[in-house]
């Protein structure tokens, strides 16, 4: 069928729109692909996102939590500490480097008492520095021998 004269380049003009409209439909259509692609895409990675953090707040948590018992830990070892230092203190709290102690808490000390008392005898420096307790001199040569 042929229509009347003069309009087959209008019905060409026609073909000739609907197939580039065809070709637009299809590659909006392979867009709208790709974009749904991307969005599925990027839920995911949301999704996995979510997960993440909420793992990793849980270990803060944890992290935290240890963190506070490793405080309290420290904080008993502290006063633990603190309670000995005192202790020892309430021991040695009058007892002074320059005055000789009643009794020798080692082999060293007490020779090194006896060495100062010995170096008194003819340095008054040294007899001016020390406090030197009151023993007998055989006492003192025992010790000096041992």
């Amino acid at each position: 069928m042929k229509g009347p004269k003069g309009t087959e380049p209008i019905t060409s003009d026609c073909k000739n729109l609907l197939g580039q409209e065809n070709e637009e439909l299809q590659e909006s259509g392979e867009k709208i692909t790709q974009l749904s692609s991307s969005v599925t895409f990027f839920k995911d990675i949301i999704h996995d996102t979510k997960k993440a953090i909420a793992s990793a707040e849980n270990c803060i948590d944890m992290l935290e939590n240890k963190c506070r018992h490793l405080e309290d830990i420290i904080s008993a070892k502290d006063r633990k500490i603190i309670a000995l230092a005192n202790k020892i203190s309430s021991y040695t709290r009058y007892s002074d480097i320059n005055i000789e102690p009643e009794i020798y808490s080692s082999t060293y000390e007490r020779k090194l008492w006896v060495k100062r008392r010995s170096e008194s005898e003819y340095d008054l420096e040294v007899r001016k520095k020390y406090t030197f307790r009151l023993t007998s001199s055989i006492a003192l040569r025992e010790d000096s021998t041992h």
